[in-house]
């Protein structure tokens, strides 16, 4: 079970992290075009939902954390630029899921 979840919380944690590179490119206007900058946030964020998703069916472990996590990246997705703090509560909330996660893994 330990393996299971430390995969399930990984491919969380990948996948946040790849949306948030699409978040940051897409605003800093580092996309071909509008249309390259739509799939590639359509793709990223499907890919984080899914792996949230795995660990919300478990409901055990780090859930409310990766839910903030989710959120986070949910709310930089409806802005067109990032005002100051707003990468910051992004980094906070990712900091927030690794040490539930390492803490709940050391646990079991």
């Amino acid at each position: 079970m330990y393996l299971a979840r430390r995969d399930a919380y990984a491919a969380f944690l990948t996948a946040s992290d790849a949306e948030g590179a699409v978040i940051w490119r897409r605003t800093e206007g580092r996309y071909d075009s509008p249309e390259d900058a739509l799939a590639a946030t359509r793709e990223s964020y499907a890919a984080t939902q899914a792996a949230f998703n795995v660990l919300d069916v478990e409901g055990v472990g780090p859930v409310e954390q990766a839910r903030d996590l989710r959120d986070q990246l949910r709310d930089l997705h409806r802005l067109d630029t990032v005002p100051d703090g707003a990468w910051e509560a992004y980094t906070t909330a990712r900091a927030a899921f690794v040490h539930a996660a390492r803490g709940f893994l050391g646990r079991n």
